[in-house]
């Protein structure tokens, strides 16, 4: 069964061809760093991860790119609220500041680095160069009165529209809401603004300013790339107008087709309503690993997985206590898997026939993650049910393989607990110092915790230490 993907230029599955035989090029729009991100940041991160990674399991060679906004409104203004006079060196603070945040996230759910990590600021040249080319071509112009501003013309690109399938006279009031009388029509977006006052700028034949958002992922992607690329992705938000108004760009620059495949997931809601820093409702890493520091990062891989990626994905309370309950099932089955091991039962792909083509016809439907999950729980279920040792160590195989290969996640109990070890030595030291403060309400319930949301069981010995076990 050939890899099919959802397309939403043609708004249909396809199968994928990349441009060059073995070989994948994607480019995936990353964060503007003015906050803390939240888990749905985090979602597309993880999705894309996934993607990647099943690319590099099925032997294709993949040129991964993910970019960094750098230099923004939202990143100016937080930096205006420290009160900091220099408000570049501020700017570049606030933004050095929530990358970090950022990078930390992605290193405590064991996401690698992209192959490419290219920031805004370090593209300034390549995004003038393109806007010129655009003027030469008749797509863009330079705001009259030598303003410093310069627009790209959507009239120009007859088909301006066929991402989001939107025409001009139906586009969102918002989309027309940003009125310039520099304009020629209120649907031009910016390619260049001008300075304002203490604000970051660059150099530019229009004079001082700084790039329009939507001009530094075509930039970026076609320094990178050199042309037409297999892949774009990114959350369905940016779909209109941001990756609409990429496309026109790159197209009119370029004179040829800029990407093959856009892909494009679902947004996070909580209890319905969309996540938003607004709504303060959004939901951080750190907020969830104050409840599971040991689990915490492979739960909300899990709770990833399981809606396909296309999909919105509502997080609750009900939702987190599901996604907990079937990773201790994975916990347990992979202990008892162990202790058949110890018994003399090996792996042996004959008892279960296929069992690593099922997952790749899953994947190979748009990334169907949510499919692979139900087919792993099927697998545990049935092998233990049977009592088969042989097919349960087959299946543990089978399932820590490609959960580690594919989804990133040390599904083994034990493997997992090794990996989580200084946090677990450290709730232990704290119970240790509750106790010899006499504060024996704490110990018991650094105790209690560990066991029930950690599965962690801990063992005082005469000797004064405290030593730890996965429970079974």
């Amino acid at each position: 069964m050939p890899l099919k993907i959802y397309n939403s230029l043609t708004k249909k599955k396809e199968e994928f061809r990349p441009l060059k035989e073995g070989e994948v090029k994607m480019y995936v729009c990353g964060p503007t760093v003015y906050d803390e991100p939240h888990i749905g940041h985090l979602r597309s991160v993880y999705v894309f991860e996934v993607v990647r990674n099943y690319f590099k399991y099925t032997r294709y060679k993949v040129n991964f790119a993910r970019n960094v906004t750098d230099v923004d409104d939202k990143i100016i203004e937080k930096a205006r609220l420290t009160g900091t006079a220099d408000l570049n060196a501020a700017t570049a603070e606030v933004s050095e500041k929530y990358f970090d945040l950022y990078k930390r996230d992605l290193k405590r759910l064991g996401i690698p680095d992209p192959d490419s990590e290219p920031r805004a600021t370090a593209f300034i040249g390549p995004m003038v160069e393109l806007i010129q080319k655009l003027i030469d071509r008749g797509h863009a112009y330079a705001a009259e009165g030598g303003m410093g501003d310069v627009y790209f013309d959507v009239n120009s690109f007859r088909d301006y529209g066929e991402l989001s399938k939107q025409n001009l006279d139906e586009l969102p009031l918002e989309a027309r809401a940003e009125e310039d009388t520099h304009k020629k029509n209120p649907l031009d977006f910016s390619l260049w603004k001008r300075a304002k006052e203490g604000e970051p700028s660059w150099d530019s034949p229009w004079g001082k300013g700084r790039p329009g958002w939507h001009i530094e992922c075509s930039a970026m992607s076609l320094s990178y790339f050199k042309g037409t690329f297999d892949i774009h992705g990114g959350g369905r938000d940016l779909i209109f107008p941001h990756h609409e108004n990429e496309n026109a760009q790159s197209r009119c620059a370029t004179g040829h087709r800029f990407v093959n495949w856009w892909m494009h997931h679902g947004l996070i809601t909580v209890g319905g309503k969309k996540m938003s820093k607004s709504l303060k409702n959004f939901i951080t890493l750190a907020d969830i690993l104050k409840e599971d520091a040991l689990f915490g990062g492979e739960i909300l891989k899990i709770t990833f997985l399981g809606t396909h990626y296309s999909a919105p994905l509502d997080y609750t309370p009900e939702r987190v206590q599901m996604d907990r309950q079937a990773w201790k099932r994975f916990m347990e089955f992979f202990e008892n898997a162990r202790q058949a091991e110890k018994g003399g039962a090996m792996p042996s792909e004959k008892r279960l026939p296929g069992i690593y083509q099922t997952f790749r016809e899953a994947m190979d439907n748009d990334f169907n993650t949510s499919e692979v999950l139900s087919l792993m729980h099927g697998l545990m279920h049935d092998t233990y049910k049977s009592g088969d040792t042989v097919a349960q160590v087959t299946a543990a195989s089978a399932i820590r393989n490609f959960g580690s290969e594919v989804f990133g996640i040390v599904f083994d109990q034990s493997m997992s607990a090794s990996q989580f070890k200084p946090e677990i030595e450290e709730a232990i030291a704290q119970r240790i110092g509750a106790r010899k403060n006499k504060d024996f309400k704490t110990a018991d319930a650094i105790r209690e915790r560990l066991l029930r949301v950690r599965n962690i069981e801990l063992r005082d010995l005469s000797d004064g230490r405290t030593t730890w076990r996965v429970k079974l």
